[in-house]
C-alpha cells in the first residue's frame, strides 16, 4: 500500500514540473526562434561538400573564416544560378591532375559553341537563352568537374566583389568573403587578357597567404606559376569575340572554362624551362 502512494506522488510531481516547465505551457518562456537568415545562411548551411575528403588548400587559414559557416555550396543562387554556384564550389575533383593548356581550353571552347544545348551569355543571343545554362550534362562530358593542371604566368589579379555563389550581399563586402580573379596567360611578356584565361581562389577555407597581393607580386615576378583544381564552365559570360572583349559584365578570355576553384597555387622559381623547382604560394610569400 505504502508502495502504490508513493508511486501516485511521483507520477504527480512528474507532472506538475512537466507543467510548469513545458515551454508550450502559457506563461512559461518560449525558446528564441530561429531567424530567416539564420536558416538560410548560418551553421545550418556551410559549406558541406558531396566528399568525405575535399580538396581545400593548404594550409589552413589560421582562424575560422566566416564564409565557411554562412554560406553553402549553392551560395544564394537559385534554379539553374544556384546549380552552377554549386558546381563553383565543387572541392571534390580528385585523381591525376589532367595537364591543360590555354590551347586545349580554347579548344573545350571550340565545342561548347557547336553544341546547341548548351546556353551560355549574360544576355540572349542568336536564339539561345541567356546563361547559366540549364543542362550541364554535355559540359560534364567535355570535363567539367575533372582535376586539371594548369602551367601559365600571371597576367593580373583582381579582389571580386559580391556574387551570388558567395551569397552576395547576404555576407559582409569583404575581400574574405569574395573570389580572387586572376587572369592566365601563355608567356611572361604577354600583355593581352583575351588571349588568356580565368583561375579563381574561393574564399572558402582559403589559406593565408593567398590573397590579391601576394598574387600580383608573383604577376609582377613574371614566374610561370601552375594552377590545379576544378575545371567549370561560366556560362554566365560570353568570351572575346576576334580578338575584343564581349562587353561589360563580361571579363575578358578566350575561353570560358577556367580553373575554379583552386585547390593548389604554385610558383616556379629555378629550372622552368624544364621540371622547375615549384614553391607553393604561401612559401614564395614568406621569401619576398
Amino acid at each position: 500500500m505504502m508502495l502504490n502512494k508513493q508511486l501516485r506522488l511521483a507520477a504527480f510531481v512528474f507532472l506538475l514540473s512537466a507543467f510548469f516547465f513545458n515551454p508550450t505551457t502559457p506563461g512559461a518562456a518560449k525558446p528564441k526562434p530561429v531567424s530567416a537568415k539564420a536558416k538560410t545562411f548560418g551553421v545550418v548551411d556551410a559549406l558541406k561538400p558531396a566528399c568525405r575528403k575535399p580538396s581545400y588548400p593548404a594550409p589552413a587559414p589560421a582562424a575560422a573564416l566566416g564564409i565557411d559557416t554562412q554560406c553553402g555550396l549553392a551560395g544564394s543562387g537559385t534554379g539553374a544560378e544556384g546549380v552552377q554556384d554549386s558546381v563553383k564550389n565543387n572541392f571534390c575533383a580528385t585523381g591525376t591532375p589532367q595537364t591543360m593548356t590555354i590551347a586545349s581550353l580554347t579548344s573545350l571552347q571550340a565545342k561548347v559553341e557547336k553544341n546547341g544545348s548548351i546556353n551560355f551569355g549574360n544576355e540572349s543571343k542568336g536564339g539561345k537563352p541567356k546563361g547559366p545554362t540549364t543542362n550541364r550534362a554535355p559540359l560534364k562530358k567535355l570535363g567539367e568537374g575533372s582535376l586539371v593542371t594548369l602551367r601559365a604566368f600571371v597576367l593580373v589579379a583582381r579582389q571580386e566583389g559580391g556574387e551570388s555563389v558567395n551569397c552576395g550581399k547576404n555576407v559582409p563586402d569583404e575581400p574574405l568573403f569574395h573570389d580572387i580573379h586572376i587572369s592566365l596567360v601563355s608567356t611572361a611578356d604577354a600583355t593581352d587578357e583575351c588571349a588568356g584565361v580565368v583561375a579563381e581562389m574561393s574564399p572558402h577555407h582559403r589559406p593565408d597567404s593567398w590573397t590579391h597581393a601576394n598574387v600580383e607580386k608573383v604577376a609582377r615576378a613574371k614566374l610561370p606559376v601552375r594552377v590545379t583544381g576544378q575545371l567549370y564552365f561560366d556560362s554566365s559570360h560570353f568570351p572575346c569575340s576576334g580578338g575584343q572583349g564581349a562587353g561589360e559584365g563580361n571579363p575578358k578570355r578566350v575561353s570560358l572554362w577556367e580553373v575554379h576553384p583552386i585547390y593548389k597555387f604554385e610558383v616556379c622559381t629555378a629550372g622552368c624551362d624544364g621540371a622547375g623547382t615549384w614553391l607553393p604560394l604561401d612559401v614564395w610569400a614568406k621569401q619576398q
